[in-house]
């Protein structure tokens, strides 16, 4: 069964949340249509690339660029399946954590292990070093013993050693041999006699920074004039004995008053030294060590509890209800599923404490505050108590569950279902609905498998992110799907409150994202995935993006992620051009993670002035400021991409267009902007968009020998008009783009496609591949001209 323990923390490789807010630092609320600094930055540009293996044996991509931020993208393994992996930011460093380690990190494995941008400036990626340096808590017998590792020195319990690279995996299948061994009952320590390992840095490299805080406490803020009383916090577990708690307490009229954590594995009775207030308290309450996998727990909240003297605070496990939504019709019985709890308690100020349905905060939850249930963990009932409504701050909860047809090790073709039970200001003492068929929300798909010459290994992923005001959470089942049609079901108790957004991972390639929606019971949504050759897509970027970073607010102000930056934009004498690559049958399918082999140019008047070239090639055509001339004029932007994980798929589009300053205002929706200067006006710069739209198999291959209809529409970005009068042709390559045929001119039906009739050749192994050109033409003079090679396979 595939576990998404978080934002896609699989696959998908999101930034991860976190589990404390800086005491007293407000979370930032964007006003509408102000100017936002992101648009006006130039954009930061990728100036080093190299590849890391952890000491897990996993591999990643760490993409560098010229402002110190970095992105890890997930590289295969020889002969390994796809690992699980979260990544998160902090102060200025990239995290990734596989699954396989995340219930270490913090005890036995020091979570700088996993600073891939350390492991990068200490020349320790795999051009540099064919080993990892580390230190060890333990004898040198018991660390020689682990897979890959050999002993430089040893002196009073602490060990210095190297593990080779080349063996490194043979750790992460020790750790998550050790965890497989605890969920089901077993006391399998993480690595046998040893306490803790962590980075050495080698010499002359720079010493390792400061480790995350997993769970961050803070002492009393030392205010003048404010009294100060003992707040004493005991529990009661689930079987009426006195409970081990973790989690959190901190004030809600402000944060920086007070706040504390009670930190994994867990305590007992504890007493805090707080100033005069309003104090929440969240924590799981344990029967035992939250360390031990037999203990149960349940959540326990108190959103408020006035301390003007000394308080006694006792959390009672026993008030709590089960949280087990249910389908009224299942499908089968006994169905995989994974459960999930998330909380954000935010002060009067906005500074928000808890744990995010999302990244490092679904991995805490899962692992430290044992509020998510999966195979991962050993299925653990959950439990969460009901509250009053707050009456000061913000109290956000949400349940998610999602429900498998599949089995334990595969989803299969059969249906998933993605349920989420979001609450504001209290929690319901209702955590067990049932579903009927008609509360549900349908949604059909077709999944294509990139054309290759190779067997495909089946789609790497497919699933659904929902998107709340204060999280996003994309908990659930995400592993291999085959291609072919299949139909998966979403719902939320809040319809108007969840957006939905769903992902998938092909067999090759990148991650392709859809629009963002919000869904009704009983509504049907039909999609085609990965089903034609990629094109740049027509969608205007989203503002809000899944990254962030553990040094800043403790949830994501999720308030408004329907906002977009228009496509391509021009104000006065620059065009904002926030474009990616990705379309497929569906024009508004983009990349989430875009190649990296792109080529951008750019003409004025048929003079070079902007050429990537000279700077390391742009992830996306975007964010990218095109300088335009203060009069009208005559532009041709040509961009090559190429994605390495699809050999030989080339897209290139040629653009011309004509262009003035004052041009038409473009008519954006209210959550659409501009991309220079958010709280202005701009006017569209006229680009066309190639869609195809081709009878291809799941193997996305046609018959060779046969006729064949090459269609596609032509379309402005989206949000400006539909063109009018387009007229356009068709060319054909069967030897990658060497030869072309004669233009064959493509008819418009009523409803605006295109269509061209082709004849293909006999199957011969030499010309097995078909690559197409689309030359497309305005009324307005703007034209495109849209080349795909190895846009498609024949099937002899």
């Amino acid at each position: 069964m595939g576990v998404a323990i978080g934002a896609a923390v699989v696959l998908a490789g999101a930034a991860a949340g976190t589990a404390t807010a800086q005491p007293g630092e407000p979370a930032a609320k964007p006003p509408p249509r102000q100017p936002v600094t992101r648009f006006a930055a130039p954009p930061a540009k990728v100036v080093k690339s190299a590849e890391v293996t952890l000491v897990t044996g996993d591999r990643f991509r760490v993409d560098v660029a010229d402002d110190g931020t970095q992105q890890a993208s997930p590289l295969a393994v020889a002969g390994e399946k796809s690992s699980t992996f979260a990544q998160f930011t902090y102060n200025g460093d990239t995290y990734v954590i596989p699954a396989n380690a995340a219930p270490y990190i913090g005890t036995t494995l020091d979570p700088r292990l996993f600073d891939v941008g350390y492991l990068v400036r200490a020349k320790l990626d795999d051009a540099n070093a064919k080993t990892l340096p580390v230190t060890l808590k333990a004898t040198a017998g018991k660390a020689a013993a682990l897979p890959g590792t050999s002993v430089t020195s040893s002196s009073g319990g602490t060990v210095r050693a190297k593990v080779a690279k080349k063996n490194a995996g043979g750790l992460g299948k020790l750790l998550a041999k050790s965890w497989r061994t605890a969920a089901k009952g077993g006391t399998a320590p993480a690595l046998s006699g040893v306490k803790q390992v962590a980075v050495a840095a080698p010499s002359g490299a720079p010493k390792p920074p400061a480790a995350p805080p997993l769970m961050q406490s803070a002492s009393k803020a030392a205010v003048k004039g404010v009294r100060f009383h003992n707040l004493t916090v005991d529990s009661v577990d689930l079987d009426g004995k006195p409970g081990v708690m973790v989690g959190f307490v901190h004030n809600v009229d402000d944060a920086g008053l007070g706040s504390f954590g009670i930190d994994y594995p867990g305590g007992g009775r504890r007493a805090f030294s707080v100033a005069e207030g309003t104090y929440s308290i969240e924590a799981s309450v344990f029967t035992g060590p939250a360390d031990d996998l037999s203990s149960r727990a349940a959540l326990v909240i108190e959103p408020e509890i006035t301390v003007g003297k000394d308080t006694t605070v006792t959390l009672d496990a026993r008030k709590a209800v089960q949280f087990k939504p249910n389908l009224a019709a299942a499908p089968k019985p006994d169905m995989p599923r994974i459960d999930f709890m998330s909380f954000i308690r935010e002060d009067a100020r906005g500074s928000q404490t808890g744990v995010p349905g999302n990244g490092l905060g679904s991995i805490i939850g899962f692992f430290n505050l044992r509020v998510g249930s999966a195979s991962a963990n050993g299925y653990p009932n959950l439990y969460v108590t009901p509250t009053r409504p707050v009456t000061k701050g913000r109290l956000h909860f949400l349940g998610a569950t999602s429900l498998s047809t599949g089995t334990e090790e595969a989803i299969g073709p059969g249906p998933t279902y993605k349920l989420m039970f979001p609450s504001e200001g209290a929690i319901s003492a209702n955590q067990a609905p049932t579903l009927a068929a008609s509360d549900l929300t349908t949604v059909k798909a077709r999944l294509h498998d990139h054309p290759s010459d190779d067997a495909s290994g089946g789609q790497a992923g497919y699933w659904a992110t929902a998107y709340l005001p204060w999280t996003y959470t994309s908990v659930g089942f995400t592993e291999r799907v085959p291609a072919g049609d299949r139909t998966d079901y979403l719902y939320s108790s809040a319809p108007d409150q969840v957006v939905w957004d769903w992902s998938l991972n092909p067999d090759r390639g990148q991650r392709l994202n859809d629009l963002r929606r919000t869904v009704k019971p009983g509504q049907v949504i039909e999609q085609t995935w990965n089903g034609a050759p990629l094109t740049p897509s027509i969608t205007a970027d989203y503002i809000l993006t899944t990254g962030f970073s553990l040094s800043g607010s403790g949830g994501q102000d999720m308030s408004d992620p329907l906002a977009q930056v228009c496509a391509a934009c021009r104000q006065d004498d620059l065009a904002a051009l926030y474009l990616k690559g990705g379309g497929d049958t569906d024009p508004t399918h983009h990349y989430y993670y875009a190649p990296t082999g792109n080529r951008v140019r750019f003409y004025r008047n048929g003079e070079l002035a902007y050429t990537s070239d000279l700077e390391y090639t742009a992830p996306n055509l975007g964010p990218t400021n095109l300088p335009m001339l203060p009069r009208a004029a005559d532009y041709r932007l040509i961009w090559d991409s190429e994605d390495e994980m699809v050999p030989g798929a080339i897209s290139t589009t040629d653009w011309t267009f004509r262009s003035a300053p004052g041009g038409a205002a473009a008519a954006l929706p209210k959550t659409a902007f501009c991309g220079v200067d958010t709280s202005r006006g701009c006017s569209f710069v006229p680009l066309l968009f190639v869609t195809y739209d081709l009878a291809l198999d799941e193997s996305s291959r046609a018959k060779a020998g046969q006729a064949f209809d090459v269609g596609f529409r032509v379309s402005h970005q989206q949000y400006q008009a539909a063109p009018t009068g387009v007229t356009a042709t068709v060319e054909v390559s069967y030897d990658d783009g060497d030869t072309w045929s004669k233009p064959v001119d493509a008819t418009a039906d009523a409803a605006g496609a295109f269509h061209a009739p082709i004849t293909h050749p006999a199957y011969d192994q030499a010309h097995r591949w078909v690559s197409l050109r689309v030359t497309a033409h305005g009324p307005d003079g703007a034209s495109v001209t849209q080349t795909n090679i190895h846009a498609y396979r024949l099937d002899g």
